[in-house]
C-alpha cells in the first residue's frame, strides 16, 4: 500500500467560521474547499443528531472528485444517553452508508463514567455495527489506561481501532491560557497510549492556542507515525486545538515535520489553501 493510501490528515470541523475567505473559500462550498487541502475530517455533527439524507447526499457530491474519508461519531444518544438505543444507530448507520467509499472509520466515544464494569454493553453495541464498517473506540475511564488490555480482545473481535487522544499540550503548558481553560473541562488528562490494534491508528492530537508551545508535541508524533507507516499501518491524524483558528497551519506544520523523517518524502506537501495567503494581509 503506497504511504498516501495509509496515511489521512483532517481538522476537527470543515466549517469553522473563522477560516472561511482566510484558509477556505465558500464557493463552490467550503467542504469542497477544504477537500481539496485535506483528506479526511472528524464528522461531529452527528453527535448531535443524525443528519438528513439530502445533507450526507450534498456533502458526498461536493467530495465526489477527491480522495476524501468522513469519520462520523455515533450520536450521543447512543453512546451517551442510553445504552444501545437501535432506533437511532440503525437509523444513523443507513443514512451514512450511502457515502460508500467516502466513509472512514466511525468514532464510537463514551464518557469517563463508563468504565470496565460496562464491558458487557460496550460490546453489544458493538455487535450491531455491521461488518461493512470500519470503526474506532474511545473510552475515557481511567480503568482502561490503568489496564489497556482490558479492551484487547473487544477490538480484536470487531478488527477495531483505539482512539489515541495526546492532551499533554494543554496540561502540561501553559494552564492559565484563556482559551486552554476554557476547554480543560472538556478533553481529558489521560495517559498517552500508542499501542496500534488492527492496524488502524486513528490519533486525536489537541495542540496548545500558544503556537510556540506545540514544537515538541509535533515533533514527536511526526517520528512515531513514520514509524507507524512504515509498519504497514493505516493513520488517520486529527489535529485539534482550543481554538479553531490554528488547526489548519498546525496540521500543516504536523505534515511538513512527517515529511522530513527519513522514508517519508514521497508524501506531497499539502496543497496550496485555496484563499491566498496574502489576502490575510488585506
Amino acid at each position: 500500500m503506497a504511504l498516501t493510501d495509509q496515511y489521512r490528515l483532517g481538522l476537527p470541523a470543515w466549517g469553522f467560521p473563522g477560516w472561511r475567505d482566510r484558509y477556505f473559500t465558500a464557493q463552490p462550498s467550503q467542504l469542497a474547499g477544504y477537500a481539496r487541502v485535506f483528506n479526511t475530517v472528524e464528522g461531529n455533527t452527528s453527535f448531535y443528531g443524525v443528519p438528513e439524507r439530502t445533507q450526507i447526499s450534498k456533502w458526498q457530491a461536493e467530495v465526489a472528485d477527491v480522495d476524501f474519508r468522513f469519520c462520523f461519531k455515533l450520536p450521543r444518544e447512543v453512546t451517551h444517553e442510553r445504552w444501545l438505543d437501535a432506533d437511532t444507530l440503525g437509523a444513523f448507520l443507513r443514512t451514512v452508508e450511502p457515502l460508500g467509499d467516502k466513509l472512514g472509520p466511525l468514532l464510537v466515544q463514551f464518557p469517563a463514567t463508563v468504565g470496565p464494569a460496562q464491558l458487557p454493553q460496550i460490546r453489544e453495541l458493538l455487535s450491531h455495527l455491521p461488518v461493512a464498517f470500519r470503526f474506532v473506540l474511545e473510552v475515557r475511564h481511567p480503568a482502561f489506561f490503568d489496564q489497556p488490555e482490558i479492551l484487547h480482545d473487544l477490538l480484536n473481535d470487531h478488527g477495531a481501532g483505539r482512539v489515541i487522544m495526546d492532551t499533554r499540550p494543554l496540561y502540561l503548558g501553559d494552564r492559565s491560557h484563556p482559551e486552554v481553560l476554557a476547554a480543560l473541562h472538556k478533553k481529558p488528562d489521560l495517559p498517552v497510549l500508542t499501542d496500534v490494534n488492527n492496524h488502524l491508528a486513528f490519533v486525536r492530537l489537541i495542540l496548545h492556542p500558544d503556537l510556540s508551545a506545540n514544537d515538541e508535541y509535533i515533533a514527536e508524533w511526526a517520528t512515531r507515525v513514520a514509524g507507524w507507516l512504515g509498519d504497514g499501518h493505516e493513520v488517520f491524524m486529527m489535529i485539534h486545538c482550543p481554538n479553531n483558528l490554528y488547526c489548519p497551519e498546525l496540521a500543516d506544520q504536523f505534515h511538513r515535520a512527517l515529511r522530513a523523517r527519513p522514508g517519508m518524502a514521497e508524501l506531497p506537501p499539502l496543497a496550496p489553501w485555496p484563499v491566498p495567503q496574502q489576502a490575510q494581509l488585506l
